[in-house]
């Protein structure tokens, strides 16, 4: 990928991080989940220092409740540290999990509940970092926070391969056209070795 493809890319999930900041945490689409799935979607191409610490700049320019720069700084810990987290967590567990890679060879419960296992993970982490950051919040949001996120998370990632998955079926999304180019359906194609 180009320097310049990647740098748009890094602009599009910057843009929707702050769109999922303006929407609110209260909602189903927080912006832990968008900076999870940034560092994933974007872990492909070698460059995650890069993309992690665009994403801290984009939480701490992020409008949230403060009064100054360290606030911002200290607000956004819990922000990138589950979605570094997840991202790390889920090529360990589930290696090429994200771009469907080794799914033949993969059962669907394992898997599913690895990936249950990353985000809860992630959940937990992120949970454990609000409670430390504003020490305020009570059990009971924290849990929420902990629940929130590591569905979120979840249903995320499983949409987004539900999506491909689709997408590849019908000869548009990543793998390219039919046999014939006119989108039909693929043959496997085979590779000699020598």
């Amino acid at each position: 990928m180009s320097l310049s493809r990647y740098a748009l890319r890094t602009a599009g999930f910057g843009a929707l991080y702050l769109l999922a900041t303006f929407a609110g945490s209260a909602l189903f689409w927080p912006a832990a989940v968008v900076g999870a799935l940034w560092l994933v979607a974007q872990g492909r191409y070698g460059r995650r220092n890069l993309d992690v610490i665009a994403l801290s700049v984009m939480a701490v320019l992020a409008p949230g409740p403060g009064d100054g720069l360290l606030h911002a700084f200290v607000q956004a810990v819990p922000q990138v540290v589950p979605a570094v987290v997840f991202a790390v967590l889920l090529d360990r567990w589930l290696p090429g999990f994200w771009l469907g890679h080794g799914d033949r060879f993969r059962r669907r419960g394992p898997a599913v509940g690895r990936l249950a296992g990353v985000a809860g993970l992630t959940g937990l982490t992120g949970a454990v970092l609000y409670k430390v950051v504003d020490t305020s919040l009570g059990f009971g949001d924290v849990g929420y926070a902990l629940l929130r996120d590591a569905v979120c998370v979840l249903l995320a990632v499983l949409a987004v391969r539900a999506v491909r998955q689709l997408l590849s079926r019908r000869g548009g999304g990543p793998g390219g056209d039919g046999p014939r180019g006119d989108g039909g359906p693929r043959r496997p194609r085979l590779t000699v070795v020598k």
